[in-house]
């Protein structure tokens, strides 16, 4: 099933993206690091930067992705 992508505010930065999304990982369970390797491991496996994974995962929780 393809991904619908949503493109991330003008005005948010990728370091900020990429912030939430360890957040919402962190909220999951995972600590700093491991948020990190799965942001990291998500991103390789599908061919992405780490800051546009990253902006999936924010607007997937946003509820914007679905």
């Amino acid at each position: 099933m393809p991904v619908r992508t949503a493109t991330p505010p003008a005005t948010a930065r990728a370091t900020d993206v990429v912030g939430l999304a360890l957040e919402v990982l962190a909220a999951q369970g995972l600590n700093r690091a491991a948020a990190q390797a799965a942001l990291s491991a998500m991103a390789k496996d599908r061919g992405l930067t780490v800051a546009r994974c990253a902006a999936l995962v924010v607007a997937a929780v946003d509820g914007r992705v679905g």
